[in-house]
């Protein structure tokens, strides 16, 4: 009996597995494949061999700084919304999901009384 393969799918060769996409200009080269971590001088040799300019860190820098701003931001959007009582002391993130979660639960019940 002969085994059918599903339609749509195409068939799978083993190298097509392995093979890695090509570098684009402007990103770092690629540590070789492999072992990247089997010995020490690959890890001295990157900082001299980074392809990663002063202009290219300062850009990265400032958007993940941004990013994180915004994060901040709306966690502070979130507790403006809490009852007083839970948001008068300073709370973590962690605190003002759990208290966001706490507060649209006791929500959901209000609204189906």
């Amino acid at each position: 009996m002969e085994k059918r393969k599903p339609a749509g799918l195409l068939p799978l060769r083993s190298c097509d597995l392995r093979t890695e996409p090509p570098d684009l200009p402007g990103t770092p080269p690629r540590l070789p494949s492999g072992e990247p971590f089997r010995d020490a001088a690959c890890w001295q040799r990157a900082p001299r061999d980074c392809a990663f300019g002063p202009a290219f860190l300062r850009r990265r820098n400032e958007r993940e700084r941004q990013r994180v701003r915004c994060v901040n931001e709306g966690y502070a959007r979130l507790r403006d919304h809490l009852p007083r009582e839970l948001a008068e002391r300073r709370l973590s993130k962690v605190q003002t999901l759990r208290a966001a979660i706490g507060y649209i639960r006791h929500l959901q019940q209000l609204l189906e009384r």
